[in-house]
């Protein structure tokens, strides 16, 4: 798999490539000093993105792991 396919090895669309970017910038925000209600929103957000990104079969990450 690279950064330019889909689990499958199909092709991204630029939809797909948005979303995998909103869900990795999402991510990125874990690792950052938030404050409590942020800290929250960020992994309820990613939760709801992550259900999307992996539907698509565009990546499969264990969440729960990230404390989302």
């Amino acid at each position: 798999m690279s950064d330019d396919t889909d689990l499958l090895g199909t092709p991204l669309t630029d939809t797909e490539r948005a979303l995998l970017a909103a869900y990795d910038d999402l991510r990125a925000l874990l690792g950052h000093d938030l404050a409590p209600c942020a800290g929250a929103g960020v992994r309820a957000a990613l939760a709801h993105l992550g259900v999307v990104v992996t539907d698509l079969g565009l990546r499969y990450d264990h969440l729960l792991d990230d404390g989302v």
